[in-house]
């Protein structure tokens, strides 16, 4: 049986695990230093036309402007549209339009929004000013699909509203699903409202904090216990747990131990891990997982498990071990966007097709979309996972103020030398009679120890003082240069 915890002690940082046998299965993390705003709903107004780039700019009250692409525009929203085949005719500048967060902020690439909105319940997403009505993908049994299908035509929903069942929904009795959809309704049309009265820019919903998601999209009949370890919180729980599944209240239960929560269930060291960059294996393989800027890559390395006895038995048993761990470690970091995957080489087909399908079979329970490729004739994969929110590192870490996220820095020696070229061509240009460079303490020290005839040949050169003073506030590879008054 598997446990949901969740150490909500520090407000600003909310930890959620689900841990089957004390082992970390799904980790979500909510830090007041990352905001997430991925499914917000606000009302913007269009600041910029971009019809070279097929969308339009939308400023909905943040810092900068949103991306709407023509294609996530929903005639549906748009005011004082009588027909929607002209719909593009009605965009201009200052139109005041309800959008919602697809896609958040990463590195230089701004927020991309649509107008397609979507509503999550426990078991259903309403989708005002849609047609589309249907079953999650994940729901493959055919005769669930065609039972579910039977009991949303009997609900009736609004003509003007779709509907899709969440894979939560399997299994669910018809009573069920008809008090989610009305509890969606509700919502949506207060939400509507909003929409309709409130001034532009502005917030007008929010897709609910790390307790409400996690309850409402993570807990399944699988999860006996929900522990928690704030009282605050643990009654905020009992309260949206009776509204929205009343019969299991009772999983929910107050952590009173002296002993932190995490740290009961032998957590905290296997959280760690996920920081890292290199994942052992058991067979003494490992894999190493970096973040780019275009993409994931993931190497898969033999290790000590290498055999030379049996170089493509090593390489498949080490493959098939790393599969699942790259699946698991996939969703604990909740790492987005396209993922290159290094196998090891291996030259039976029939290895390579059952690697593929250990990957696939590990990316089952994965509640993000994955499409995943075939492993090429270099070993590579290639896959793309939707990018359900920020990534671990992303909520929890800053990039290095000293290596600017590299990860490493130059050697004292190579920025001294750089140093010297700057005074070199710093009195080249402004034939000034006496400089001050303002250096980190290293590399002064190292400028005046080992390269004090240098900058003698220098000052006799440019007929000009060079000062070097020590600076303790500037970083290596860092410097200042003053003219001498």
């Amino acid at each position: 049986m598997e446990k949901m915890l969740i150490n909500a002690i520090h407000p600003e940082e909310i930890r959620v695990a689900i841990v089957k046998d004390n082992l970390l299965k799904e980790f979500y993390i909510q830090s007041s230093m990352k905001e997430q705003i991925r499914g917000d709903i606000y009302k913007g107004r269009i600041a910029r036309l971009e019809p070279s780039l097929g969308a339009v700019f939308v400023d909905y009250g943040r810092d900068k402007n949103g991306l709407l692409s023509m294609r996530d525009i929903n005639p549906g929203f748009i005011p004082g549209l009588k027909d929607n085949k002209d719909w593009k005719r009605s965009l201009k500048k200052g139109l005041e339009i309800p959008v919602q967060v697809s896609r958040e902020e990463k590195d230089r690439k701004g927020v991309q929004l649509t107008m397609n909105l979507s509503i999550p319940g426990r078991y259903m997403v309403l989708l005002p000013h849609h047609s589309l009505s249907g079953i999650s993908r994940r729901i493959e049994d055919e005769a669930q699909r065609q039972r579910l299908k039977d009991i949303v035509k009997q609900l009736e929903p609004p003509s003007d509203m779709g509907l899709i069942v969440r894979t939560a929904g399997m299994d669910r009795t018809r009573a069920e699903l008809s008090k989610d959809l009305n509890y969606l309704l509700r919502l949506w049309r207060s939400t509507e409202k909003e929409i309709k009265t409130s001034s532009s820019p502005t917030l007008i919903y929010r897709e609910g904090d790390i307790l409400i998601r996690s309850i409402r999209d993570y807990f399944t009949p699988d999860i006996n216990e929900i522990l928690i370890d704030n009282e605050e919180t643990y009654k905020r729980a009992i309260i949206f747990m009776k509204s929205v599944m009343p019969r299991y209240q009772k999983v929910i239960k107050l952590f009173k131990d002296v002993k932190p929560l995490f740290t009961k269930y032998e957590l905290e060291k296997q959280l760690a891990q996920i920081y890292n960059k290199k994942v052992s294996l058991a067979s003494g393989g490992s894999i190493v997982i970096e973040s780019t800027e275009a993409m994931v890559t993931i190497d898969v390395n033999s290790g000590r498990s290498t055999n030379t006895n049996n170089m493509e038995h090593t390489a498949f048993s080490t493959n098939m071990e790393a599969a699942g761990e790259i699946a698991r470690q996939l969703m604990l970091r909740d790492l987005g966007g396209l993922i290159v995957i290094d196998f090891i080489d291996m030259q039976s087909k029939e290895h390579i097709h059952n690697i593929e399908k250990a990957l696939k079979d590990g990316l089952k329970e994965d509640r993000a979309h994955v499409r995943t490729g075939k492993i090429s004739r270099f070993g590579l994969m290639e896959m793309s996972r939707e990018r359900l929110s920020p990534t671990l590192l992303e909520k929890s870490h800053v990039t290095c103020p000293y290596c600017n996220g590299t990860g490493m820095i130059r050697s004292v020696e190579s920025s001294a030398f750089t140093v010297l070229r700057d005074i070199q061509l710093y009195l080249n240009r402004n034939k000034e009679h006496g400089i001050n460079v303002s250096l980190s303490e290293e590399v002064a020290i190292y400028l005046l120890n080992k390269q004090k005839s240098y900058l003698s040949r220098l000052e006799k050169n440019f007929s000009a003082e060079i000062s070097i003073i020590l600076d303790k506030n500037l970083k290596r590879g860092e410097m200042r240069i003053e003219a001498i008054p």
